[in-house]
């Protein structure tokens, strides 16, 4: 019985004169967002995801929890939405890429025998990552509304079948998630505003890896005849969450910004496992019952505090910082739902029994700094720098878990075409810095003999990620005097 490679699975304001162009309004809005129910970006793969959102924003870094005046307010701080100009549909789409190599340290077997790996690297070649948001103010100064569909910034990972990382991943190309949210903001004073939005987090898995089926003789714990494919797919369609936001500006000139992201606990329901059982003799006539199999894991919440300096509305400039509790997230479980492999040659029958890949994720912190430069009326260009700290620990990193220390310097610029129609276009290198495990902990799925398996984690890791992004925002409204 052979391995089935089948199972892979593979900125800112215009003018406002109130012309309520409704139907318009709602025809792009739905569109938009068939559009982005069908490109939603992978996220979540091992590295998580990176500190970015909305291509207006990617430009400077992501320092945008006080200087938004879009609907990417939804996400980075809902208090926004009451600054807005007049009704705004933002349509954006970044092109997110990874490069990813993992040269696996030599393994020494009891009998002395030393195993060499070759290099492996990153084969998906990258995922549109797009966004549909709107946002209006009825006409006034004080209240705002925002509704939209986000995913966060993240890139596709891909590794060879027979590969040294197989043990951790072998393909999470096709997992997808996002956030659809519904926000609100009051402006009570000129210079406060505070906001709330309603999120419901969307997750789909499909991940496959290996598992090794070694239960102590006859073989040995890598080899290959005694692997077996493991396919999951799973999905959490509902999972709520929230994030709330106040801006002020206590001088002219000088704004503060708060906002606040909340956790998320994500767990499927009727998921789905699939095999290939290994080619080893032992397992010959063996078949699998049962197929179910489902996920849960956590997502942490977040805290950014934003200040902002503007002279002139000629240029400003905003330093964000922000604590993440990736801490929250101690593992991933998986659950098997009577899952057997039975009719085994020299092994009793198995109940797969659930699963859990430990992840022991460490808080991070980051800091970003950005600005916007209006060099014509039509014209803004921008740029900025961040760094976030790294959640994975050292003896869990893995190509599972590649999160490091990132650090990424960002450009973009915005024009004007009229004061309806704004284009925006972004890039952003983001790179992580280097790792080498040397007591690793990571060890390969054995669901015959789980004590069986060792660590496959040692190693030199290399990563970094390449964003590059085009949007159009659309205004129809009038003005605001802020």
């Amino acid at each position: 019985m052979k391995l089935s490679k089948s199972l892979i699975h593979s900125e800112s304001g215009t003018p406002k004169h109130m012309s309520h162009r409704v139907s318009l309004i709602k025809s792009c809005i739905f569109a938009a967002s068939m559009i982005a129910c069908g490109m939603t970006s992978t996220a979540y793969a091992g590295g998580l995801f990176v500190p970015l959102g909305g291509v207006a924003n990617t430009g400077r870094a992501a320092a945008a929890v006080v200087s938004t005046r879009d609907p990417n307010a939804i996400a980075y701080n809902p208090a926004l939405i009451a600054l807005g100009d007049g009704h705004q549909l933002l349509v954006d789409v970044t092109w997110g890429m990874l490069q990813f190599e993992f040269q696996r340290a030599p393994w020494v077997e009891e009998n002395g025998t030393v195993t060499t790996f070759d290099k492996v690297e990153n084969q998906a070649k990258g995922v549109a990552i797009p966004q549909v948001l709107f946002t209006t103010d009825f006409g006034t100064d004080c209240i705002g509304l925002g509704v939209g569909v986000f995913p966060p910034n993240a890139a596709p990972v891909s590794f060879p079948l027979d590969g040294a990382q197989r043990y951790a991943i072998v393909n999470m190309a096709n997992t997808i998630a996002f956030t659809t949210e519904i926000a609100f903001a009051w402006r009570p004073l000129e210079w406060l505003s505070i906001g709330a939005g309603f999120q419901n987090v969307t997750f789909v898995f499909k991940g496959t890896g290996i598992s090794s089926t070694y239960f102590g003789v006859l073989s040995q714990p890598e080899d290959p005849d005694m692997d077996s494919v493991i396919s999951v797919d799973a999905t959490d369609y509902f999972t709520p969450s929230a994030n709330f936001g106040i801006w002020a500006r206590p001088v002219e000139g000088f704004e503060i910004g708060l906002a606040f992201q909340l956790f998320a606990d994500l767990k499927s329901e009727g998921g789905k496992f699939k095999t290939a059982l290994p080619n080893h003799y032992v397992f010959e006539r063996s078949q699998v019952r049962g197929k179910g199999m489902d996920m849960a894991f956590s997502l942490p919440w977040t805290l950014k505090l934003g200040l902002r300096y503007e002279y002139n509305n000629l240029f400003d400039i905003e330093l964000d910082a922000w604590y993440s509790r990736w801490s929250r997230q101690k593992e991933m479980k998986l659950y098997s739902h009577d899952v057997y492999l039975y009719s085994n040659a020299l092994v009793d029958d198995v109940h797969v029994d659930d699963y859990v890949v430990p992840r022991e994720m460490k808080d991070t912190f980051g800091i970003s700094i950005g600005s916007d430069v209006h060099v014509l009326p039509e014209l803004t260009v921008r740029g900025g720098f961040l760094y976030e700290s790294g959640a994975a620990k050292d003896e869990l990193y893995s190509a599972f878990l590649y999160d490091n220390h990132k650090l990424g310097p960002t450009v973009g610029l915005s024009y004007h075409i009229n004061h309806i129609v704004r284009l925006d276009f972004a890039f952003a290198h983001i790179h992580q810095l280097p790792k080498t495990v040397k007591n690793g902990t990571f060890k390969q799925y054995n669901f015959v003999y789980p004590e069986m398996a060792h660590a496959t984690n040692n190693g030199d890791y290399k990563s970094f990620y390449d964003f590059i992004g085009i949007g159009a925002n659309f205004t129809f409204g009038g003005e605001k005097d802020e």
